[in-house]
């Protein structure tokens, strides 16, 4: 293989932006690794143009002895004339095991288009490859996409600790001598004495093939770009696989274990993009995701079945349907407009299933609304007040309408990293005024849940058996200081006074149980007698929890009932059918069992009743 050419960016006669490149990306709110995972993904999405939901293929690995030698031989013969380039490269090549980040995607356009930004031809309608690697700032050209300025790329040479990438794209609907192959690296400007004065270099640097009129270079392209690329390691890719590989160089792991990383990258990807990778997600949308760090496989979960991710996608399909327990049309009233949907759900507290819990971006409560436009990637998180019933927790979504002005407005609000929504960005105006009410109104919404009470029904989601009594325990554990076990009666000592009426404790969830009549929740309450053991019967009923009702007020046939199976005396071991236990003055513990209906929660309530009252 013959080695590829450098060219080094010199200043234009009008001047050049240098490398101040390296801080258009602003200071975004998430960490660097989440940073190159959003806006490398954000910008497949953009990609993603063929009716094909992408295969987003993410890797993490060390370069081989051989690969390191077609990388010093072969990319890097030619080097940056500038001090601290020259360091950052040699510190890379020194290397036995230098680690790379690979991302990359399949079934999306590729980096097509002329590869000069000063050569385009007319009626020239796709410019990726300029757009990507050329340009600087270029505005989206996707309607309703994520990007509005294109800076993900510079997420990507921050991620390198020498700010080197090497690209290898199969462009969608070309020829097999369309692959293309290119490495580029931003570095510092630098200043070359020549001819009695300073020839001045932006710090821009491309290792390619060499133009004969001018010396800059173009990619490698066709089998010569196939050939170099599966020596360096690149996934194989043909006309049928289109898309773009990238690799970061030397990649910045932070001297974190590559599995800690890892673990973090499936975090991230959860925690930005689980809207795009729900089940039920249209396939043309649905992002298919693959991780590998060192040779082994990564799990990315579903999100239904990571909590908190399993509630803010019961609102998600809410607010995709505007149907569901708590749907809000955010409006702006002057000048009118709809300026979105907001969608809320309750639900228990599962247990969480963290990818690596000291790094977890995940909140260990919900109490957010993922903001997001109609492209649906999480912008941000917006925090509110949490329940006062900690065994719950509460999910919300917001999506933008997708009426050009108002969904323009919010995304030309967004900085360069694409993670907030920030007013002042805008000029004076209607826009302005569209985030402005959203955010104050989301902001009220947001900080009210806790206001809600916990007595309020609500929906739960029904993984398998195991998972979810394993998530209902978590989520009461610690209640009363005795986690869910079961409220005792006072005894010794003092005592407590008897009540002036029999009663009984609200029910507690303890276990689910798998019976022949499907799954079966166990409650327990506790009886304690008046001084005159007057309570002559214990009647309990169950519901349905659901947003705002309960069940048994619902016509019939709407949803499927749960019943009460039985109830057991535990000191008298005692199982009575149905839903009376005869007490005959006496009080202890009680168990409940009651039907689960799928994909729902259960509410027990539990009365002491006295022989004038039945």
């Amino acid at each position: 293989m013959k080695p590829l050419h450098m060219f080094s960016e010199p200043y234009g006669t009008t001047g050049n932006i240098s490398d101040n490149f390296r801080r258009l990306l602003g200071a975004p709110t998430l960490d660097p690794l989440q940073t190159v995972i959003r806006e490398s993904i954000q910008n497949i999405a953009d990609a993603a143009k063929l009716g094909l939901g992408p295969d987003i293929y993410i890797r993490i690995r060390k370069l081989t002895e051989q690969q390191v030698s077609v990388l010093a031989n072969t990319v890097l013969k030619d080097l940056p004339n500038e001090a601290r380039s020259k360091k950052e490269f040699a510190s890379l090549l020194s290397q036995k095991e230098p680690v790379v980040m690979e991302i990359c995607d399949f079934n999306t356009v590729g980096l097509g288009g002329p590869t000069r930004a000063d050569r385009i031809p007319i009626n020239t309608k796709r410019t990726d490859f300029i757009d990507f690697l050329r340009n600087i700032g270029t505005a989206r050209d996707t309607k309703l996409g994520g990007g509005t300025y294109g800076f993900g790329k510079v997420a990507l040479y921050k991620a390198s600790k020498c700010s080197f990438v090497i690209i290898d794209s199969q462009p969608y609907d070309s020829s097999s001598e369309d692959r293309r192959l290119i490495g580029c690296h931003i570095g510092h400007s630098f200043n070359i004495p020549e001819n009695g004065m300073q020839k001045r270099f932006t710090g821009r640097h491309w290792w390619g093939v060499p133009d004969l009129e001018d010396g800059v270079v173009d990619p490698l392209i066709g089998n010569d770009a196939k050939i170099l690329a599966s020596a360096l390691g690149f996934p194989d890719r043909d006309m049928t696989r289109s898309g773009t590989s990238i690799m970061i160089l030397d990649f910045d792991n932070g001297g974190e274990e590559l599995l800690t990383i890892g673990n973090k990258i499936a975090g991230a990807i959860l925690y930005n993009f689980w809207p795009r990778m729900m089940r039920d997600t249209p396939s043309d949308r649905r992002f298919n995701c693959y991780l590998e760090v060192d040779g082994l496989p990564i799990e990315i979960p579903e999100p239904e079945d990571f909590p908190p991710l399993d509630l803010f996608t019961k609102a998600m399909r809410a607010a995709r349907t505007e149907s569901g327990n708590n749907i809000i049309k955010m409006l702006s009233k002057k000048p009118i407009k709809e300026l979105g949907i907001l969608a809320i759900e309750h639900g228990l507290r599962n247990q969480r299933r963290s990818l690596l819990s000291e790094y977890s971006p995940f909140p260990k409560t919900s109490q957010h609304i993922a903001l997001m436009r109609p492209v649906e990637l999480v912008v941000k998180y917006l925090e509110g007040a949490g329940l006062p019933d900690t065994r719950l927790e509460w999910a919300g979504v917001f999506i933008t309408s997708s009426e050009h002005e108002v969904e323009s407005a919010f995304a030309d609000s967004e900085p360069p990293a694409h993670d907030d929504w920030v007013p002042n960005n805008l000029p004076k105006g209607h826009a302005k005024t569209y985030v402005n009410v959203a955010l104050r109104d989301l902001r009220f919404h947001a900080t009210t849940q806790g206001e809600k009470g916990t007595g309020r029904p609500i929906y739960q989601s029904g993984p398998p058996l195991a998972r979810l009594a394993g998530n209902l325990g978590s989520a009461l554990e610690g209640v009363n200081g005795e986690g869910a076990g079961l409220i005792r009666t006072g005894g010794g000592g003092g005592g407590n006074p008897r009540p002036i009426c029999a009663k009984s404790t609200s029910p507690l969830f303890i276990r689910l149980e798998a019976t022949k009549l499907g799954t079966v929740a166990v409650f327990s309450t506790d009886v304690r007698q008046d001084n005159r053991k007057r309570g002559a019967q214990l009647s309990v009923m169950a519901s349905i929890a659901l947003e705002g009702v309960k069940t048994f007020q619902l016509d019939e046939g709407i949803i499927i009932q749960p019943t009460i199976v039985s109830i057991t005396s535990i000191e008298r071991r005692v199982e009575i059918m149905g839903s009376i236990f005869q007490l005959e003055g006496e009080e202890g513990t009680y168990e409940i069992r009651v039907t689960v209906p799928k994909d729902c929660a259960v509410t027990v309530e539990a009365n002491v009743l006295m022989e004038e009252q039945i």
